[in-house]
């Protein structure tokens, strides 16, 4: 038996082994993963290390990863820089060279680019002509609601590639390619563009929500896409999940009958605890990263005006950050503030409400006309047995929102609540389809009167729970039974995921070079799924938040730091992945000191005996 647990433990710790250069993969390795341009590695390693992408996951734009590359250029190593430039390049369709042409749309601002020949080839002239008139018609749209358009040098038309992308899964992506600051701004940035080369892949007709025609996929692609290439013009530091909020907004709002955006935001309100800026990465569809903020712009708009958005891109363009994304949410603070005598975090509140409550607004910025296409509320957690109690703790600018059932024991429903600085909280009780707003008494607490005469199989009671700061952590307790828990302060480092904040993530994101990094987002939701939920894990990230941000400053600044960093955290980073494995390891290398332990132990009692005996005789 010995003997076996020992080959056990050898065995593991090698396959640790050959996982971990993996592991300790840098920048470069996640730009090389990303662009399926894997680095070197056993089967072993990649079986090991790689999570698959879920299947079916929906198409996407491929804007966020070319910005990246583009940002951490001069980061990576000139190996590396040798074998992705390309995925800076204007692309290279397929066919021979008199297979490639191009067309100038009728306004003369775009010219396609297009191949009759290969993968890359489109259906039909006729096809080209709709691409080119699509995109002269959302021009004229953004320059009548006020946008500067994309910037192009001395005025040239502006570059569309026609290309196959059903197979990487995206719509299109925006590259920026040269910085023309003579466009207005200090860091204005002209761009190309690339969409697919005719939509009619079943990841594009039907897609949720569909089914979709290529015109329609078409014209959203072409409102989002070349919604990229403005914001280019007005800042090409631009933080990436609110680039992707407001593409998809424009989508709506330049196009409204297609409606495909709606279909993002179930992905946002059942993980409506993550941070409204939360970082854009390959799950962002899945996740609700971006994209399903789209509908915090239309509740901007709807409180102040149409215009809002487009004022915070303006603000955006006098913005510098020494080389890094400037993040977007103390920009939006600082607009809401001056300009509308708001806050972001008040913005934030108000918009949880008008989740639950479902009363968006009927002007044209709300579109009233497919109010029905908003998804509902979800619940973070149901409370039905009674006396209840429960501690939410929460990420920067997210919210919660609990359900209490109707019961029949419960006549009165009181709920005394304990909150930090950052949390604000609103309680709701909905009858017969009508909600009401309760309001809080003098200590911040709620009565409920009638409860138990409530419909427990159509009638709630819930209570809504945001985090209005730009710190992550902030607590509410609250109970049934008169007395809540005691909450404490976080620690006031501001948690925000753009630049390189890595959402409170300080530490792997230095070790491994970027917020994006696939090992950062797995600690990220370890963090979210796994600490945040109970009192040691956030008791465990106070503490970090409150010492982690200088540690990771110095790492950041030594490559063999980062380095040795990468391999300290392997163990965690296999845990979160394969905690079942590492459960097994763990039991493994204890037996196998168990048994070694115990064989010590034995031959001391022999010695000690045979000791004994000698001395007797």
């Amino acid at each position: 038996m010995r003997a076996f647990f020992t080959q056990l433990t050898i065995t593991a710790i090698t396959l640790l082994a050959i996982a971990l250069p993996g592991f300790c993969g840098s920048l470069d390795d996640y730009y090389l993963n990303a662009f399926s341009e894997q680095p070197a590695g056993s089967a072993v390693q990649k079986a090991v290390l790689f999570q698959t992408a879920a299947p079916g996951e929906q198409a996407q734009c491929g804007t966020p990863l070319k910005h990246g590359l583009s940002r951490d250029w001069n980061r990576l190593e000139a190996a590396t820089q040798k074998v992705l430039a390309k995925q800076l390049a204007a692309p290279v369709l397929s066919g021979d060279k008199k297979d490639v042409t191009s067309l100038t749309s009728p306004s003369g601002k775009f010219l396609i680019h297009y191949t009759t020949a290969g993968v890359d080839a489109v259906p039909s002239i006729s096809w080209v002509q709709t691409v080119a008139q699509t995109f002269d018609d959302v021009a004229a749209a953004y320059s009548a609601r006020g946008w500067r358009l994309a910037p192009t040098p001395s005025v040239a038309p502006y570059d569309v590639y026609l290309r196959e992308l059903a197979t990487q899964r995206l719509y299109g992506q925006t590259t920026s390619n040269q910085q023309l600051a003579s466009a207005g701004f200090a860091n204005a940035y002209g761009s190309y563009m690339e969409i697919d080369n005719n939509f009619t892949d079943s990841i594009y007709t039907g897609a949720n929500g569909g089914p979709f025609s290529p015109t329609q996929s078409l014209q959203i692609t072409a409102a989002h896409e070349y919604h990229h290439a403005i914001q280019y013009g007005y800042n090409y530091y631009f933080d990436i999940w609110y680039a992707e909020a407001t593409s998809t907004w424009m989508e709506d709002e330049l196009y409204d009958s297609v409606n495909q955006l709606y279909n993002y935001l179930p992905a946002w309100f059942s993980n409506s605890t993550k941070a409204l800026d939360q970082t854009v990465g390959s799950d962002a569809t899945s996740s609700g990263a971006g994209y399903s903020r789209w509908i915090f712009n239309r509740y901007l708009a709807e409180q102040h005006g149409i215009d809002t958005v487009r004022a915070a891109w303006e603000k955006l363009a006098g913005q510098s950050n020494n080389g890094a994304d400037v993040v977007m949410a103390p920009v939006l603070d600082s607009l809401l503030a001056t300009t509308y005598n708001s806050s972001l975090g008040s913005e934030v509140f108000g918009f949880a409400k008008r989740v639950y409550t479902g009363a968006w607004g009927s002007g044209a910025a709300s579109h009233p006309q497919d109010l029905n296409l908003i998804h509902p509320y979800t619940a973070t957690a149901t409370l039905s047995n009674y006396p209840a109690s429960l501690t939410s703790t929460l990420n920067h600018y997210s919210f919660a929102f609990y359900t209490f059932t109707p019961s029949a024991s419960v006549s009165a429903l009181s709920i005394a609540v304990n909150k930090t600085s950052g949390i604000s909280t609103a309680l709701f009780k909905k009858t017969s389809g009508t909600i009401t707003e309760i309001a809080a008494n003098s200590s911040g607490n709620y009565s409920v009167a009638g409860f138990s005469s409530l419909n427990a199989a159509s009638d709630e009671v819930v209570l809504v729970v945001v985090n209005k700061s730009s710190t992550d952590g902030h607590q509410a307790a609250f109970s049934t039974n008169g007395s809540a828990a005691a909450v404490s302060e976080p620690s006031s480092t501001p948690s925000t995921s753009g630049g390189s904040g890595g959402g409170g993530c300080f530490i792997a994101t230095a070790a491994y070079g970027s917020y994006l990094h696939p090992q950062v987002q797995l600690l990220r939701d370890f963090r979210d799924r796994q600490l945040l939920t109970n009192a040691p894990g956030r008791a465990f990230v106070a503490l970090y938040y409150r010492f982690s941000p200088p540690l990771a400053d110095f790492i950041a600044q030594h490559e063999s730091v980062r380095a040795v960093t990468r391999v300290a955290l392997t163990p965690l980073l296999f845990t979160v992945i394969h905690p079942i494995a590492a459960g097994l390891i763990a039991i493994m290398l204890l037996g196998s000191a168990y048994l070694s332990v115990r064989r010590r132990i034995l031959v001391q009692t022999a010695v000690g005996n045979l000791v004994a005996i000698r001395a007797k005789m």
